[in-house]
């Protein structure tokens, strides 16, 4: 079965993994002098996000440029990169801007997927992904505020194992931290449960990020029943059909911010107004899916503007800075 999300990022894997990418003056001055580490934002890739992180040591910043058409926006900092199981990170929307899974376009403006402090280790590669936020909102919920005292192995465990997903054939570490490279090495049957239990979950997570009275269970298992509704009514998912290169999406981010809805979901019930959302997928055509050298929302700082007043002058109004 075909996997297009993969496609996209192979190619971007590869660019980042050099460690290049835009500057982001994230620490201030002398940023050339330091280290870079590439960051990825996966559903499938994410155009359109910027990295903020925060170190034990009080280090912090947050990216001027966007994650690209694979994914990665390159974080500039010593600390981060010498120490990243030290830092937390948060991967957002700017205020206005806009936010696209380039798999298959769909609109990612309200998502926010973060990493725990103590998930990152140095010389594994680093992404954000619904499954690395979910195992964040677990820890937060666990009431331990002291990162050095929280069994994150345990925690992503039991996630894990809400989720349905079988961690004897699944590596979480592997998934959290390089996708891509995970999902193709699994088996299709397994990487599709996965595919859709993301696309889910990213939904789930939009309208209940910050509501500490759902629990990180319940969540999973909204996530788990919806995921296999939508397999089991798209059988060539994110395929719209065998062999076709359109894609398919649900965004049941309303449906599923509704209560009623929500807890109908938790009891292992598909709400109607869900099943009927995955019986009518999104169809992308493969003319529609985005070009990840050519993404959506330009990856770059947007110009500052010229300072008004001073001498005056309507001047010739050039400078869009395209």
């Amino acid at each position: 079965m075909k996997i297009k999300l993969l496609t996209t990022i192979i190619a971007g894997v590869l660019l980042a993994g050099c460690g290049g990418g835009n500057d982001n003056s994230v620490d201030g001055g002398g940023d050339k002098d330091k280290k870079t580490t590439p960051v990825l934002a996966f559903d499938g890739a994410i155009n359109g996000m910027v990295a903020s992180y925060t170190c034990a040591d009080g280090t912090s910043g947050t990216t001027t440029t966007k994650t690209d058409g694979y994914g990665f926006v390159t974080v500039i900092s010593d600390t981060f990169a010498d120490k990243p199981e030290s830092c937390s990170v948060v991967l957002s929307v700017p205020t206005g801007g806009e936010a696209f899974d380039m798999s298959n376009r769909k609109n990612m403006q309200k998502v926010v997927y973060t990493i725990p402090q103590g998930l990152l280790a140095k010389g594994q590669k680093i992404a954000a992904t619904p499954f690395t936020t979910l195992v964040d909102k677990a820890i937060k919920q666990s009431g331990e505020t002291n990162p050095e005292n929280v069994d994150i192995t345990a925690i992503t465990g039991e996630v894990f194992k809400n989720l349905g997903i079988d961690t004897s054939i699944v590596d979480p570490n592997k998934l959290m931290s390089d996708p891509a490279a995970t999902l193709k090495a699994l088996d299709s049957t397994i990487a599709q449960d996965i595919v859709a239990k993301a696309m889910v979950l990213s939904d789930v997570l939009i309208t209940h990020k910050d509501n500490t009275d759902i629990s990180p269970a319940d969540i999973a298992a909204v996530t788990t029943t919806v995921a296999n509704d939508l397999v089991e009514k798209n059988k060539y998912f994110p395929a719209a059909a065998e062999g076709s290169s359109d894609q398919i999406y649900v965004d049941l981010s309303d449906e599923l911010a509704d209560k009623g809805n929500f807890d109908i979901a938790v009891s292992g019930t598909v709400p109607p107004v869900v099943e009927t959302a995955n019986k009518n997928p999104v169809v992308v055509p493969d003319a529609d899916i985005p070009d990840p050298e050519n993404p959506p929302v330009d990856p770059t700082p947007e110009p500052t503007p010229p300072p008004t007043g001073g001498t005056g002058g309507s001047g010739d109004g050039g400078g869009n800075g395209n």
